[in-house]
């Protein structure tokens, strides 16, 4: 080994999945793994990668040949001892945190590379900007998609916490999101789930912490087909969940990249974010956006517009508003017949 080299992983799942291709470069390419001649990788350089411990099982499921590192919330000023005297030789930082970049700073670790500013319009796709950080002169487009591996472990305790509730076809809805702007309005998601209920075999409703009483809701729309795992599911639990429906309908958050990543087909509904930077990269994901507002994408997690819309009486929250439950349902119907047709669904 020449050295150690320091990752800070991002801190949301939907960004830790669009930085997977990166990191994955990164880490093959240090390790010597990966590269083609010459670079950091010819001395077997020692990646570790740092993220946040609610992350970490995620990012276990990528398999990358690097040391997986769990970091609890904490100042910077802590996490810059703990990197103190620690040997790291450079840093990448695919965290647009302040701190991140503060506690690299303190620890005096020299900075390799680092995450863009966020910028909402035009531009590359996100996994691009993150390649970016490993290497600036990256001109190969789109990289292949992430892919997470779900344990077995975890697909048995999703099957036993559905015994008995659970058949095919199945369709996983995911209400939730940290951004109020890119959140669908609950009432449409018990609405999805009321309408495919006479389609499918199980609706499965899931939440994260906070999301349990959403969550129970959507489940009750479907009647007798719905399953609540609102707050009852690990991450890997989540994604072997995720894994095993026939489709998954999520905002534009962590929910649909995972979906993608464990090879589930989906329908994304999007509103300030454009699909063809912040989708996830597959061709099983449909999304469903209006682009024609003047306002769109502006990036926001919190709508700033007021008044009378472009399209409707209010403007509040109207890219997500525009999207009919019907459009969704109907989305997620193609997503069957397709499988359907290429699978015993």
């Amino acid at each position: 080994m020449s050295g150690r080299i320091y990752v800070r992983a991002p801190d949301a799942l939907d960004e830790l999945i669009l930085a997977l291709p990166a990191l994955r470069r990164l880490s093959e390419r240090e390790a010597g793994e990966g590269g083609e001649g010459g670079g950091a990788g010819d001395g077997g350089s020692r990646v570790d990668i740092w993220c946040p411990l609610s992350l970490t099982p995620v990012l276990e499921m990528a398999g990358l040949p690097a040391e997986i590192i769990p970091l609890p919330r904490q100042p910077a000023w802590k996490t810059a001892r703990w990197l103190r005297g620690s040997g790291y030789s450079g840093a990448y930082l695919f965290s647009r945190a302040p701190a991140a970049a503060l506690a690299v700073r303190l620890a005096g670790i020299p900075r390799r590379g680092r995450a863009a500013a966020y910028r909402a319009g035009k531009g590359e796709h996100r996994s691009v900007e993150y390649l970016r950080i490993v290497d600036p002169e990256w001109s190969e487009g789109r990289p292949a998609p992430a892919r997470l591996e779900v344990p077995i472990r975890a697909r048995e305790d999703f099957r036993r916490l559905v015994t008995g509730r659970f058949e095919r076809p199945a369709v996983a809805i995911v209400p939730g999101s940290r951004a109020p702007a890119r959140r669908w309005p609950e009432g449409r998601f018990t609405a999805l789930a009321g309408l495919l209920s006479g389609d499918v075999g199980t609706v499965v409703a899931f939440g994260g912490p906070g999301d349990e009483v959403l969550a129970a809701r959507v489940a009750a729309g479907g009647g007798t087909r719905g399953v609540d795992l609102g707050g009852r599911t690990s991450p890997t639990v989540f994604a072997a969940g995720l894994s095993e429906c026939d489709v998954a309908v999520a905002n534009d958050n962590g929910a649909l990249q995972l979906a993608a990543a464990v090879g589930a087909p989906g329908v994304g509904i999007f509103g300030p974010r454009s699909p063809g930077r912040f989708g996830p990269p597959v061709a099983g994901i449909q999304a469903l956006w209006h682009s024609m507002l003047p306002c769109a994408p502006c990036g926001r997690e919190g709508c700033r517009r007021f008044g009378r819309g472009s399209i409707l009486s209010e403007a509040r929250d109207e890219c997500t508003q525009l999207i009919a439950v019907e459009a969704v349902a109907r989305a997620v119907r193609e997503q069957l017949e397709e499988a359907r047709a290429t699978s015993d669904v």
